[in-house]
């Protein structure tokens, strides 16, 4: 075998199969010529389905599918450890490779006997020359230059530019230092002398790594300009997020840690640890602005509503006012009628105009509740909340229809389902859902399924035509992610209630819509007790955005009572009443949460006192079931009432 090409893959289906596409075309090139390659696809637990479409589509490919994600390095040396070519080319799945590539690379490769590894000029998506295809070893001076962009002041400069060896020509071979792990070839005998991918490098640094071992082991690294690729730059990777940004980080201080020593580590990881908190500063001020923008807009708006309104109103009745004291009031009476509209899940998308409503009519229920009490050169007129009463929806409604041209309003959602079930049991699930619904789904739509165990038996995934199968229950959350799924269907007769349970405390998404569809007709009792209907909602889960903050504003309250009656608390002898409170407040802990194997690493595993104690396992069930999926803050109440009563301890797992 001459060559081995390995793709490791994570999620990015449809690159993947333009990538083999490309490979299979270029393979054939360098079979025509006498020369052998195979292709192996190792897939770190996607749940897109890239390995049905290889199974499918590519049948000549080796396909490792692995049970986990374990990152870049292993999933490489899993391959090149079952490979048997001369060369090795790792490559990246989102990566086209022309036609004759390979074949150029090989007869270039044969030709250099100290060649170790090798790089080609790589372009992104629009045809723009990416430097990172050639790069020098990245010494404290050449990563404070990348760091900073001090770089781009002089890009063909040696001494600026080391880092993508500016010096260097892009359209002509020559030697480098460091390779792109986006296409990284090189010799399986260089590979026995100095070793394979690093594992301690997760994702990133890997490539750099490789590559000084293998200068520093006799063997040269070139740069070979006689073809190139293409390469989408991040797909595979997902690199705008501030995760991939901190993992990166991470690997380039593993990096200065073994191949720098003294000074040059110290300043290698001071400016690592600055570019860490500078870039972790970019994402949580861009996620605030993202947070903000749409309420600040619609308070500026408001407020500057019932400015002129009040201006224009004391001009009609002759009323002289303290304008020192009305543009701040107005700006305090604007923000109470916001923050009503938060409370009542007014932000929370998909908008709703019920919560609209609700928001504006508690707002000015609270604010004409509340003007009598009012110091007298904050009060006004009346007519000022009765005209904010009614200029507010407009504002909304003008607003937000033009904020996203309507598309964030719950009509206008397309509904992206996934079904927690067998294949043998979704079927009957799509019947029963297709019967009960007025608008059925479109039938020819491929339906999303995850088994309710880790991973379904082969013969049972192709049961049913159209069926995407995207792995097991514990796979959700990245399948909520990659398919930005909105609409999760259980299956009541397959999964336990302490899985229906883990499965939302667990999902990482807030705007998911839970339902258990029950295939068995009429009044159904299952493990969570009894079901009305053959198709169960959850509008009061305490997931969704509503009940979060339900469940906070209730449990600052019970926390402020808890420090305003700490002496009798003291007095009693639970004074460990308080620094849980404490706690509470500080959001480390929630006042009534969800025992650990039922809240699938959620935060509400981290309370005061559990919503169930009992010793039997199916009323536990039952119990914590009914909780998760019509939260009330009464409930709470009532267990913290008992606690008082009982005198229950605060016990140590609950403030781990």
């Amino acid at each position: 075998m001459d060559l081995s090409i390995i793709i490791v893959n994570y999620n990015v289906e449809h690159f993947l199969s333009q990538c083999l596409l490309s490979v299979r075309a270029s393979v054939r090139d360098l079979e025509a010529k006498g020369f052998q390659a195979d292709v192996w696809v190792v897939d770190n637990r996607s749940v897109d389905g890239s390995c049905a479409m290889v199974r499918s589509q590519f049948p000549e490919v080796n396909l490792l599918a692995l049970d986990e994600n374990v990152g870049f390095s292993k999933g490489n040396n899993r391959a090149i450890e079952q490979s048997k070519g001369r060369w090795v080319l790792l490559l990246n799945p989102d990566t086209v490779v022309p036609e004759n590539a390979l074949r150029k690379c090989l007869e270039y490769a044969n030709g250099h006997p100290k060649l170790g590894g090798m790089g080609v000029p790589m372009v992104d998506g629009m045809g723009r020359f990416l430097p990172e295809s050639k790069r020098g070893m990245p010494t404290p001076w050449a990563a404070f230059c990348k760091i900073s962009g001090l770089y781009k002041l002089a890009p063909r400069s040696a001494k600026l530019n080391q880092y993508y060896m500016g010096h260097l020509r892009a359209d002509a071979n020559d030697q480098i230092e460091i390779l792109s792990g986006a296409f990284m070839w090189m010799r399986r005998e260089a590979l026995d002398a100095v070793g394979l991918l690093d594992e301690s490098y997760f994702m990133y640094g890997e490539d750099i790594d490789l590559s000084w071992r293998l200068l520093k082991g006799g063997w040269q690294n070139h740069y070979f300009a006689e073809t190139s690729i293409i390469h989408y730059k991040g797909e595979s990777t997902k690199k705008g997020s501030l995760n991939y940004v901190l993992v990166f980080y991470k690997a380039m201080q593993i990096f200065a840690r073994t191949h720098f020593s003294g000074g040059n580590a110290r300043a290698m990881l001071g400016l690592i640890q600055l570019a860490i908190y500078f870039r972790a500063a970019l994402a949580i001020f861009a996620r605030i602005i993202r947070t903000i923008q749409l309420p600040a807009l619609e308070f500026s708006l408001f407020w500057a509503s019932l400015v002129v309104f009040l201006r224009q109103y004391g001009q009609f009745k002759g009323i002289l006012y303290d304008w020192n004291w009305a543009i701040p009031a107005t700006g305090v009476y604007a923000g109470l009628w916001l923050l009503s509209l938060k409370f009542q899940g007014a932000y929370d998308r998909p908008w709703k105009p019920m919560a609209l409503f609700r928001g504006v009519l508690t707002g000015g229920l609270v604010l004409f509740a509340g003007y009598g009490l009012l110091p007298e050169n904050m009060r006004f007129s009346r007519a000022l909340l009765l005209f904010g009463a009614a200029i507010l929806p407009v504002i909304l409604f003008a607003v937000r229809w033009r904020w996203d041209k309507g598309r964030g309003w719950s009509g206008k959602r397309q509904r992206r389902r996934l079904f927690i079930s067998s294949p043998k049991e979704l079927l009957a699930i799509t019947e029963l859902i297709a019967e009960h619904e007025p608008q059925p789904a479109n039938s020819a739509e491929t339906l999303q399924v995850l088994h309710p165990a880790n991973r379904a038996d082969s013969d049972e995934q192709v049961q049913m035509e159209g069926m995407k199968y995207l792995g097991g229950l514990s796979d959700l959350n990245e399948v909520i992610r990659i398919n930005r799924i909105n609409e999760v269907i259980l299956s009541g007769r397959e999964m336990t209630a302490s899985q229906m349970i883990s499965a939302m405390t667990g999902a990482a998404n807030a705007a998911i819509h839970f339902r258990i569809a029950w295939t068995e007709g009429g009044h159904v009792v299952g493990v969570g007790g009894p079901e009305l209907g053959s198709i169960s909602d959850w509008p009061r889960a305490i997931h969704l955005p509503r009940a979060k903050r339900v469940k906070r504003t209730f449990d600052v309250c019970a926390s402020v009572i808890v420090f305003f009656l700490s002496p009798i608390l003291v007095a009693s002898g639970r004074y460990s009443w308080i620094p849980s409170a404490a706690k509470v407040i500080a959001g480390k802990r929630t006042w009534v949460g969800i025992s650990t194997d039922f809240s699938n690493g959620s935060k509400w595993e981290h309370f005061i006192f559990s919503r169930s104690n009992s010793d039997s396992n199916r009323a536990r069930q039952r119990t914590l079931l009914t909780y998760v999926r019509d939260y009330r803050w009464t409930v709470d109440f009532g267990v913290i009432r008992d606690a008082l009563i009982s005198h229950r301890a605060i016990h140590r797992h609950g403030n781990n």
